[in-house]
């Protein structure tokens, strides 16, 4: 190839190129990627799956109708150039009023795939009750008012306190960046760091022993084999302050 092909080749597709061998190069080497967990977009793949089928091409993010995506920086290792989103600044609206996820139609690749909006598994709500107002004398009802499946993810308890239910909570987001208190009482975490701290990998069964149905103040939950996620266990790397779950 000569050096104006070359040239020509690499500005037309060399994002694309690299973002290819990113994901070759994971899948090959089946490292770790460095980096904090990050909130995917609906139907992408358990994480070590998605960084090897996510070509880094970014059309997800074009194709979100809210602007909710972004790519993860270089600092994010393997990762880089994959989507993400922040719940707090900006959460996944489940394309709301579209016929479509607009990302998963977007995607080229299997990183992303179809699935029902129940099955979704971006990660798991919880509700810190040292700052949450209604655990603290306030009325409020921000985080219930927000969610894609009240009475089902965010129930509230005898004394109108806010419960996350694990088995319908998809981990959208729309909870914790209604939530009014600073820093937010309710927070996103992501389905990979719930894999890790669980070992999902290698027990994609039950985990944390939680009966089936249980709810948690804190948003743990049983195991869950719903749509492209694997199982979800109770979280066991719980924050400090996050309580009200039930034995």
């Amino acid at each position: 190839m000569g050096d104006w092909s070359r040239r020509q080749f690499i500005a037309a597709g060399g994002g694309m190129i690299a973002g290819i061998g990113l994901g070759g190069l994971y899948s090959a080497t089946g490292r770790v990627a460095r980096g904090e967990p990050m909130l995917r977009p609906p139907g992408a793949l358990p994480e070590d799956g998605f960084l090897s089928a996510c070509i880094r091409c970014g059309q997800c993010v074009e194709a979100c109708p809210f602007d909710v995506l972004k790519l993860a920086d270089l600092d994010q290792g393997a990762a880089a150039g994959t989507p993400y989103f922040v719940a707090a600044e900006n959460p996944c609206n489940l394309c709301r009023g579209k016929d479509s996820l607009r990302c998963i139609d977007a995607c080229p690749t299997a990183a992303l795939g179809p699935v029902e909006l129940g099955a979704i598994n971006i990660g798991l709500a919880h509700i810190c009750v040292e700052t949450c107002l209604a655990y603290n004398g306030t009325v409020c009802r921000a985080c219930w008012h927000a969610c894609p499946f009240p009475d089902r993810a965010i129930r509230f308890d005898e004394m109108l306190r806010p419960r996350v239910h694990g088995r319908h909570c998809i981990g959208c987001g729309l909870c914790e960046h209604a939530c009014p208190t600073d820093p937010r009482a309710v927070t996103i975490t992501p389905v990979e760091y719930i894999r890790r701290h669980n070992d999902i990998q290698h027990n994609p069964g039950h985990q944390g022993g939680q009966e089936d149905g249980v709810e948690h103040g804190v948003g743990g939950g049983e195991g869950r084999g719903e749509g492209r996620g694997e199982g979800r266990g109770e979280g066991q790397g719980r924050r400090r302050g996050q309580g009200g779950g039930e034995p």
